[in-house]
């Protein structure tokens, strides 16, 4: 197989591929049979995500949605790759030299369930799932990786296999089902000894669910409550690390592992599962993370698509960002469309084009909405894997010469010797342990109005996790703590703020969220750097900056000093050495611009 690595290149973590730097651009479908391979392919593009899952049970149990026909372990006596494979000799046979990831989802087929009625979780909908810190999950599911990988390995294309992705519970990305942390039998005896382990007390009880419910007071009050709700991020945290280990182990640590994880930016669940990206951003198993671009208000233009995950902090822990990008295109159909018959159709629905599901009416608007989410990407340096969730998404020729002409600067971007010219001046703090002390859909909780509102100042941000700010405040002129209710060590950031003489602003219980006009006033009292004067979303780093407008027009960015300036795209503009870059840009466009 592949030997691959992440490793720090030119300031920034960059996947290697048997020790030569490699493009981070890759692409995904659920429905293989919709596929644009070939389009990527002829586009440049060489790693493909190739899912495949234990199972065929639903991935979401809320709408219990599976892309899955086959599962490997469906049946208990024989193991199940036809569908898996039968993608990568499609892919394989077009482009020898594809790089394959095995994007693999976890999760118990439904004769483990049935023989493990003490190790299972009921959901919404009646449905038995795994505990996902279930030991008995932890045991055979390790073993069926195992199966799995060395499959694999013995494959006649195991030397074209480069990395992993590994993927759980609740739409695959490690958040418990229903997202209240798997409460139920099953997880009585496990939080009982993490209980004692961590505190030295006795008989744990379960919390209720009625203990995590908003009901208009914002301070959670039961330690047990409290307790519960870091034992499951915990324990989902553990899961996981364990059965990244499995797979390095199998591949002995020659090649990358990643997962989702980490959405502390984007969350109104106490009990979610992903709020312990501290116990995994220095494992020696995961070697990148994942999210999606941010769904707030259905994606619209006009705002920032933010991060879902603290990514500063995770590149700054030596791990890549490898962030899902499953934008919408005026091709984007309804799932009963893609596979006619085979779902209901009471889910993902379209709502006359209105929803998070649909994407922009016309071409032009696709290409803006893929630009746009580009220049968030190559700002933040993070790489990206294309979702083509139900197929044929991108299966247009405007579209797809500029998703090749994106990979070429990418491309371009990672051969360069340049360092980051111009960085923000204000960090984001998110603070994943505080969401114990408060309540699922507590205003304290919900961040996004906040997240939005930086988005559209005009002034870029950078975003870290409070265990890290005595590493990182140095770089910034100030900083913004969304949430109300600090954990300790939120408490320490802030304190160390005052100690430093760097300015912050701090969300309380009585003003939960920051309006744009408000963070724009804290910003010029304190001597922030405004790109722009029109509230529009700014994007600068690596290198580049850009400018993204609903509003056409002239636009200026404005820099702190002179730099040689040149296209990337989305204008009309001399190469040249300014200060102050002005152009023309249309509705719902998106500016890139390179700097040095």
């Amino acid at each position: 197989m592949l030997k691959s690595k992440v490793e720090i290149r030119n300031g920034n973590p960059c996947l290697c591929i048997d020790g030569k730097q490699m493009n981070a651009m890759a692409y995904t479908t659920y429905f293989p049979e919709r596929n644009c391979y070939q389009d990527f392919i002829d586009a440049g593009y060489r790693i493909f995500f190739i899912n495949v899952s234990f199972t065929t049970l639903p991935i979401n149990p809320i709408t219990e949605f599976s892309p899955f026909h086959v599962g490997v372990f469906e049946d208990p006596n024989k193991e199940d790759y036809t569908e898996f494979e039968e993608y990568i000799y499609e892919i394989l046979h077009e482009c020898p030299d594809a790089i394959i990831f095995p994007r693999i989802y976890i999760s118990m087929p439904a004769w483990w369930v049935d023989a493990h009625p003490d190790e299972v979780y009921i959901t919404d909908k009646g449905a038995s799932r795994e505990v996902m810190f279930s030991e008995a999950f932890r045991k055979d599911g390790a073993e069926m990786l195992v199966k799995l990988v060395n499959h694999i390995k013995n494959s006649d294309y195991a030397h074209r296999v480069g990395g992993w992705m590994l993927c759980g519970s609740s739409t695959q990305e490690w958040m418990y089902r229903n997202c209240n942390g798997d409460l139920g039998v099953g997880a009585k005896e496990p939080y009982r000894r993490w209980v004692k382990e961590t505190y030295g007390i006795d008989n744990a009880v379960l919390p209720s669910r009625e203990e995590y419910v908003y009901t208009g007071k914002v301070c959670q009050e039961s330690e047990n409550a409290k307790r519960y709700a870091i034992f499951c991020n915990l324990a989902m945290a553990k899961t996981l690390d364990i059965f990244a280990e499995t797979v390095k182990k199998e591949t002995n640590y020659e090649q990358v592992v990643g997962s989702f994880y980490g959405y502390s930016l984007q969350t109104r669940h106490v009990l979610l599962g992903s709020h312990a990206l501290r116990a995994l951003v220095d494992s020696p198993n995961l070697d990148f993370f994942s999210s999606p671009n941010s769904y707030t208000n259905n994606r619209a233009f006009g705002m920032d698509w933010a991060d879902m995950m603290p990514v500063d902090s995770i590149k700054k822990h030596g791990k890549l960002c490898f962030i899902e990008c499953d934008i919408r295109t005026y091709l984007t159909t309804s799932i009963q469309e893609a596979r006619p018959d085979e779902y209901p159709k009471d889910i993902y629905p379209m709502k006359n084009g209105v929803s998070v599901w649909a994407g922009p009416p016309t071409p032009i608007l696709s290409r803006e909405a893929l630009r746009k989410c580009f220049a968030h990407q190559i700002t933040k340096s993070s790489a990206i894997w294309w979702f083509d969730m139900w197929g044929g998404w991108y299966k247009d020729s405007l579209l797809m010469s500029e998703l090749a002409q994106m990979k070429k600067i990418y491309d371009r971007d990672i051969l360069s010797n340049k360092t980051n010219v111009l960085c923000p001046d204000v960090v984001f703090f998110a603070d994943e342990q505080s969401c114990a002390n408060t309540f699922t859909d507590s205003p304290s909780i919900r961040i996004s109005e906040t997240v939005t509102a930086m988005g559209k100042t005009g002034v870029p941000f950078d975003s870290c996790m409070v265990e890290d700010a005595k590493s990182v405040l140095q770089n910034y002129k100030v900083a913004v703590f969304p949430f109300s209710l600090p954990s300790e060590d939120g408490k320490r950031a802030m304190e160390l703020c005052e100690s430093m003489g760097i300015p912050y602003l701090r969300a309380t219980v009585g003003h939960y969220k920051f309006t744009v006009d408000e963070l724009i006033e804290f910003y010029k009292a304190n001597g922030v750097h405004f790109y722009s004067e029109e509230q529009d979303v700014v994007y600068v780093g690596n290198g580049y900056v850009g400018l993204h407008s609903a509003v056409g027009g002239k636009k200026r960015l404005r820099l702190p000093c002179a730099y040689t300036v040149s296209l990337v795209y989305g204008t009309q503009f001399n190469n040249q050495t300014t200060d102050c870059i002005e152009f023309e840009l249309k509705e719902n466009a998106t500016a890139l611009f390179l700097i040095s």
